[in-house]
This record gives structure tokens, sequence and C-alpha cells, in this order.
């Protein structure tokens, strides 16, 4: 046997090598292995025997079992002692039917009582508060997340991509076979051109289980299989998983023009490792040889008049033709792809950039790194296979904030201490009676650079909560309360439960997976928690912004003390600017282009008096003239509506430029050289910052 078959063996059962030579023998062992076999004694006497009679690796291990195993044994050699068989699955039985060569079969589903038709089908996810684009990257994202081994970060990527004539060809002539009347397949596999979005996992178990889902089904075994390709609406087991697989498979459909999918998966079965290929379409009932017919489609095998994926060497074989991404050594995962996709652009090309949207503002906390640095998914975008950078949320003009809400969030709920911002977040415990549901965190930060970032959208200045679960960290919907009305700032939030009650938020998602409903609740405990959190969060919000609005919410007063809480919490940021009067050195009194001076806060530190804090703000001043530009602050205290005129030493010690105590009030700063500004003031007061340049109105 060559070095290349000896390698092409070893594939399927990769991580189960243990040494660093490849050979005859260590192969054999790593297929024992897969199967659970100790590569010794008998059970190797058995293997070794029947590889020596010309059976396969898989078969000569499944050999090393005994008892009933189905290989050749050369004439007048015993067979050893046999030992018991471990039991395998119904889908791992009909591996030999289910592998042979040949285009796939195609099975069209007739009406029976109780069967969905195609339409049906593709609208069970109801009416979404999302895009078509957004549940698309949320729905898929969730069930890569849901299938991690833990082994390795998971990796998702949505690869937009115009395929190959033979890959074409393949879908044309060896996939989607047959009529398959209610659907445009055959036209579009006629044309030259064909897009698609694949979309891929890796580091998940892959869809693994049985392949029938008429079968009782072994206790604890998974149903991944079943559940995504044939079921409807199954939940799963993991309470904090997405729900449903069904579900939220139907928007594969509605995103392909043609309601059409290809899914090919490798996962680990009582057999080894096994690759599944299988396509799926749903379109219009039909009528066909006097039957009636629902408009699904499945493409695969036909065993015992039903559809079950192809399976193994052919399996791959097909896959390999059509889909770009392949799977290396013993890597598990599913790969999808949703032929014509739509996502309500000009032209595919567009695409890739819809998605980059959708993945950073609906997994943007999967963006984000742990402590340690690592990031729990690789989420990739890519336009024919090429990488479309996807802005980091961290420095985004809006989900900075959002960003650092969780990171507060998470480090509380850690029993941790948060990490260094520059601008303060608050964390509020969310209660029922004294049962804590979880944790919100709430921050508010400048609006002056929104649609700053290369490529944003010029979106509304932020306002809302951001609900997720606590395991998955998916964005659940955005809860939008009040904006600020202070000019230049904006606010943000994110809930997350206690991790013993994700199930019961969880348990609360309707089919879309886009909000919290506590009267889909069955469970009086579990409907008063989702709802009384609901609730707290609204007033929470509500009144974390109360002090910064015209209108007090709920008839509360805003008191000094809310407002200097509110402003000493976002004094970053603050532009100001004036008509200059200084003129330029170059002579001929020509005026000097107009300079921008901005205050922002690099330092709080407590002062030496108790309950006062010591403030460092960095001035900066843009255009105007080069020589420099004299400005000058003025700190008050704050109060409702207004600004408290004259010194208060009482409440502030203004240190002045650069902390030197100077009686100047003003001081020369040029473009790109900023100044520091320091100044004392008491806890529980509001302050008013305003730049003034020379001669100058406030800014």
């Amino acid at each position: 046997m060559s070095e290349e078959d000896l390698h092409e063996a070893l594939k399927p059962v990769q991580q189960y090598l243990r040494s660093s030579d490849i050979n005859v023998n260590t192969v054999l062992a790593a297929h024992m292995r897969a199967l659970g076999l100790v590569p010794n004694g008998d059970a190797w006497q058995l293997a070794r025997s029947a590889l020596r009679a010309g059976a396969s690796f898989a078969d000569a291990a499944l050999a090393g079992a005994g008892d009933g195993a189905v290989v050749p044994v050369p004439n007048g050699e015993a067979p050893g002692r046999p030992k018991k068989r471990r039991p395998l699955t119904a889908a791992t039985e009909l591996t030999r039917a289910r592998t042979v060569a040949g285009p796939m079969d195609w099975y069209p589903q007739r009406f029976d009582p109780g069967a969905i038709q195609g339409d049906g089908a593709k609208k069970l996810l109801g009416t979404p508060h999302v895009s078509m684009e957004e549940m698309l990257v949320r729905e898929t994202a969730q069930n890569s997340w849901d299938a991690r081994t833990g082994e390795r970060p998971v990796e998702f990527v949505l690869n937009v991509r115009e395929l190959s004539q033979d890959a074409i060809d393949c879908l044309a002539t060896d996939v989607f076979t047959g009529e398959a009347p209610g659907t445009d397949l055959r036209r579009a596999l006629d044309e030259d051109d064909l897009w698609a979005i694949e979309i891929s996992d890796r580091g998940t178990v892959g869809l693994g289980g049985p392949v029938r889902n008429d079968l009782t089904i072994p206790e604890g075994s998974v149903t991944h299989f079943i559940d995504l390709i044939f079921n409807i609406g199954a939940t799963k087991n993991d309470p904090t998983s997405g729900g449903t697989y069904g579900f939220g498979k139907s928007i594969a459909y509605m995103v392909s023009e043609l309601g059409a999918v290809l899914v090919w998966s490798r996962c680990r079965t009582d057999a080894g490792v096994e690759d599944r290929l299988i396509a799926s379409a749903i379109g219009e009932v039909f009528d066909m040889g006097g039957g009636r017919y629902t408009g699904r489609h499945w493409w695969g095998r036909v065993v015992d008049q039903r559809p079950e994926p192809l399976i193994g060497e052919r399996a791959r074989e097909l896959a390999e033709r059509v889909f770009s991404k392949k799977f290396v050594g013993g890597e598990l995962g599913t790969s999808l792809l949703i032929l014509e996709p739509r996502l309500g652009l000009p032209g595919p090309t567009d695409d890739a950039d819809v998605l980059v949207d959708s993945v950073l503002w609906n997994l943007w906390p999967k963006l984000l790194p742990d402590t340690d640095g690592t990031r729990a998914m690789e989420i990739g975008v890519q336009s024919n296979g090429v990488e479309v950078p996807i802005p980091n949320p961290a420095d985004h003009p809006i989900l900075a904030g959002y960003v650092a809400c969780l990171q507060a969030v998470r480090a509380e709920q850690e029993g941790r201490e948060p990490p260094q911002a520059l601008f303060k977040t608050e964390v509020v415990e969310i209660k029922r009676y004294n049962e804590v549901l979880g944790h919100l965190g709430l921050i508010k930060f400048p609006a002056s650079s929104l649609g700053s970032s290369d490529g944003d959208d010029q979106r509304s200045p932020s306002r809302s909560v951001a609900l997720m679960r606590h395991g998955a960290e998916l964005v659940v919907r955005h809860m939008e309360r009040q904006a600020l009305s202070e000019s230049g700032f904006q606010w943000a939030g994110v809930f997350k439960p206690v991790a013993a009650l994700d199930g019961t938020f969880a348990a609360s998602e309707p089919p879309a997976h886009d909000d919290w409903s506590p009267t889909s609740l069955t469970n009086k405990v579990q409907r008063s928690q989702v709802r009384l959190a609901l609730e707290r969060i609204r007033k929470e919000a509500d009144a974390f912004v109360a002090p910064s609005t015209d209108t007090p919410v709920r008839g509360e007063s805003l008191s000094t003390a809310a407002v200097g809480d509110m402003l000493s919490s976002f004094m970053g940021g603050v532009i100001g600017s004036a008509p200059s009067t200084r003129r330029g050195s170059g002579g001929g009194g020509a005026r000097s282009s107009r300079p921008s001076v901005a205050v922002e806060p690099v330092e709080w530190a407590a002062a030496d008096r108790p309950g006062w804090t010591r403030t460092t703000l960095r001035v900066s001043v843009a255009g105007g003239d080069p020589t420099g530009t004299a400005v000058a602050l003025k700190v008050r205290v704050g109060t409702d509506g207004r600004t408290e005129k004259g010194p208060q030493p009482d409440y502030i010690r203004e240190l002045g430029w650069n902390g030197s105590e100077a009686t100047e009030s003003s001081t020369m700063i040029k473009p790109g050289m900023p100044q520091t500004y320091v100044f004392e003031s008491r806890d529980d007061i509001a302050i008013d910052v305003t730049s003034v340049v020379a001669n100058g109105a406030g800014a």
C-alpha cells in the first residue's frame, strides 16, 4: 500500500493517531480507536487478519469487535475468540445502501395525514422583527454555536461566491436529479452563472445521530441530523440553545430564490467519522402520476421508500466538487450551500457587505475576545473566498458603548474587577423580590463620531438595551427607550440573565428567537421572572436616562446629584468652536480657518478631600491660526436646565492648565499640540465645562 493510500485512509480518523509514524499498523489502530476498541489482544488479531484478507481499514477495525462482523477471513486461519460487538445505530447499519456510486436519488414528498406543504414550511418563522439577512446570520450562527465541541473556537464563515462550471454541472447531473416540479431548479442550473452563499462551521460536532425519524431513537442519542433536515419545529435538548432547529432552518429556504439548499456534514458515528450529503428544496404543491405532492423535495439515497443522506466516500467526492471549504484532517462540522440568494440588493456582489453589516450588529459579542485574549467564535465573511473586513465593535462609534456594558456585566457575573474604561459604566442587579434575575450594564458616551468609521451608515444615536442570553451572548433584540436630549451624547445598555435562568429566558423566545415573551411560558414562576425582568430593565433604563431629559420620566424630579452623576460619566468628547479674530501670520490680514476646540476627559482619580474627584481634561484645537489659539475653560456647577454663574469654591477647585494652579484663565494651544486642564469637584454635584476661544463665544 502506497504512502498516499495510507494518508487517504487515515483522514477520517486522524484525531485517533497516536504515533508520529504512518504505516499499516498505526492507521488500523486509529480506525479501531475510533470505534472505541483497544488495538491489542484478540481484537487486534481479528482486525489484522481481516486486513490481510483484503478488507478495508474501516471493515477490518469493525472485525476487531468480533461477533457477527462480515469480513473475509483467510482459509484455515482461526478467527480467534469472538468478542461482543458494540451496538450500532440504524444510520450506520445502512451504510452500504447509502454509499453506492451514481447520481443522488430524488425524493418528492407525497401528501399524507399531517404533512406540511412547502409554503407552510417557509412561513413557520412567523414575522421576525429583523431583516432576512439578519435572521440568516442570527439563526445559522446560533445553530453553529449550539453544536460547538468546546475543544477549539467555533469557526463560522459566510462566503458569497459564484459557482464554477464544474460545480454547476455536478449540481445539475449528480445532485438535483429528477423533474423537481414546483421549483425553478432546472432553469437556474441551465444558465451560465449561479451564485450561492456557503455557510460553514468547524469546531462543531456536525449533524450526527440517526438519519431516520420514523424509528425509535436510542436513549441518549443526538438527533441533530433529523432535526435539521426532516423535522419541523423539533425542540433541542439543550435548554440554553436556540430552542428549535426546524424553524431556524426555514430562513435558508426563504433566502434562496430557488428555495434550495445543499448540506454537507461530517460527524462521528458508531462506525467512526462519517460524511453525510443531502439536498433539499421547498417549492409549490404539484401533481404527478395521479398523486399530490407537498412541494418539499430531498435528494440523497432513497432507502425503504424514504430519503436518507448519501454518505461516505461518494458523499465526500460530490461535496468537494461543489463546496469551496473542505474538511481538513479529522475536522467535524457542517457546510450549507444556499442557491441563488436574494438579500434585497441589486446584485450578489453586494451581498457580502450586507452580511458584514448583519454580523457586526447581531454577532458583535462573539467578535470580542475573552479575558485570556481568545474568541469563542472566529467569524468571517468572504466574497468569492476573499476576506471582507469586519469592523472592530470596540472601535465602533455606536457599538463601543454596548461593548463596554457587556464587559462590565461579564466582570460582575464572573466576580472580577471590570476592565479599565474611559467612560463610567453602571451595573445594576435586576431582581424579583430577593432573587437576582440578571445584570444590566448602562453607559453614556459621546456621539460626535457617528458615521465617521469607514463604510458606516448614518445611524441615529444609540438609545437601547441589548438583550442577550447568558451563555450564547447573541443579541436577542434591542429594547428601545428614549434618547438623551443633550446634543452630542448617546447611551447604551446590555442585559444578561444569570446562568441559572438562561433556560427560562430561552424558552420565552418565539420561533425567530428575536424577543422574550413571558406570555408564552406556561410555568407561572418563569412567566413572572421574565415579565418582571423586562419591566425592571425598562424602569432602570428610564431612570438612567431621565437626568438628561427635558421632561422627567413618570413624574420623577431630576436631582442635581443625578445630573452630576450623568455628566461625570461622559465628560469626554465635548467639541466647541467659535469664530476667531486672530489674523494669520502670513500678512495681508487674511482670516485663518475657524478653530474647533475638543475637550475630553483622560483621567479620574480620588482627590485629597474625601468625597471629591480630581479630573484631568485634554484640550485640543483643530484649525485656526497655526501659531496657536487662546483657549479658556469655564468649570461650573450644573443644575436642572442651567449653569450656575461665578466661581463656587465650596464645590469646585480649579487647578488650571497642566495642574500648575496658575492664575491664567487661558492658554495658547497649537493644532496637534493638546494641553491638559485639571480641576477637583465634589462627587454629588453636576459639572458643566465650557470652552471659549479668544474673543469668541462659548463652545
